[in-house]
């Protein structure tokens, strides 16, 4: 059994599958990682990482999900053409947030293909920028071609950066920040980073903070030098791109993340790891550990809870995923779906 460095929650005593999981039914809309936001149109809009239809090249693109599962649709926004490269030799979204009804995509690996943090196969994460769309995904600045190297966070410390979703257009925000994590690679990295913005300043780079360190009466205190940020929860290798929503209902944050079993290997299987905070900072309690996460055939990845689909219960919805990049005609590289129930203590 896997030793986690964290107790177990005190709030939500584990989570139950309602059924078995629902490939998306067309195997030709092929992609993976979708983060995910409810935007202000009532969509959810996200990004996908190498989308294999379409017109689609490698790199990245912009899509949106219509509809509830397991009858939702997913529809091409913009082939984002200029995002090319395939795996980490070209850019691919981390992040999705909506606020005040435009749209923020964070997106890594700007600088190309570099060695990753830890292990020698695992997939780098890093070189980090965010880009902004006010007409729903149509159009969004700045120009990547501009960008080059130039980007926003440049190494591996915010290399990835998470957008935390809180709602609707981030209609339950805690405050007049914008919250994201990041950890040090894309697969089985160690370190998780929390930054936060003003939520009229996201682009801009010299508006971030991220935390240096937290105290236990008087909460975080931020630094605004990213080299001066500590890590919120550490984990060596156990770690990859993660996914953070604030469950209001239960007024708690929820932490996504998966391990696979071998470094960056699309056929030894993975691991769905699942945490709850009180605040986005911590302190991080376990919710659920699947050590053998679907097959190892299907290999999942990218857990994403959209908001939009919970139930009214605030306990009950849909988790989205993606799946095994290889193999013959690449039939569980899609999105992938399945509903659960948090259960309370």
């Amino acid at each position: 059994m896997r030793r986690f460095p964290v107790l177990g929650s005190e709030v939500i005593a584990g989570l139950d599958w309602l059924g078995e999981q629902t490939p998306y039914p067309n195997p030709a809309v092929k992609g993976d990682s979708f983060p995910m936001t409810w935007a202000a149109d009532g969509e959810i809009y996200t990004s996908s990482g190498d989308p294999g239809w379409g017109s689609s090249v490698w790199g990245l693109d912009v899509e949106k999900f219509t509809g509830m599962p397991p009858d939702y649709t997913i529809s091409k926004v913009n082939d984002m053409v200029d995002f090319t490269g395939w795996g980490g030799w070209g850019p691919k979204p981390s992040g999705m947030i909506s606020v005040n009804g435009v749209l923020y995509l964070a997106a890594q690996n700007l600088a190309g293909k570099k060695p990753p943090m830890y292990g020698e196969k695992s997939q780098n994460g890093t070189d980090s920028h965010i880009f902004a769309s006010r007409d729903f995904g149509k159009t969004w600045e700045p120009n990547f071609q501009l960008i080059g190297h130039n980007c926003m966070f440049k190494g591996p410390r915010f290399g990835g950066p998470a957008f935390i979703n809180f709602g609707r257009d981030n209609e339950n925000a805690r405050d007049e920040f914008v919250y994201a994590v990041s950890t040090d690679q894309w697969d089985n990295g160690s370190q998780l980073i929390l930054g936060r913005v003003h939520q009229g300043r996201i682009q801009d780079v010299a508006a971030w903070q991220w935390v240096a360190e937290v105290d236990d009466r008087t909460g975080p205190v931020w630094t605004d030098d990213l080299n001066k940020a500590h890590a919120v929860l550490s984990d060596d290798r156990w770690l990859s791109l993660p996914e953070v929503v604030y469950l209001k209902s239960i007024n708690r944050y929820l932490l996504l993340t998966w391990r696979f079993n071998e470094d960056f290997s699309p056929k030894d299987g993975s691991r769905l790891i699942i945490y709850d905070a009180p605040e986005p900072w911590g302190p991080f309690t376990l919710v659920h550990y699947e050590a053998a996460w679907e097959t190892k055939e299907m290999n999942p990845y990218c857990p994403r809870l959209p908001l939009k689909w919970m139930e009214p219960d605030g306990l009950t919805g849909w988790l989205q995923f993606s799946g095994n990049w290889e193999g013959a005609n690449k039939v569980h590289y899609r999105s992938h779906v399945r509903n659960f129930r948090l259960r309370l203590r």
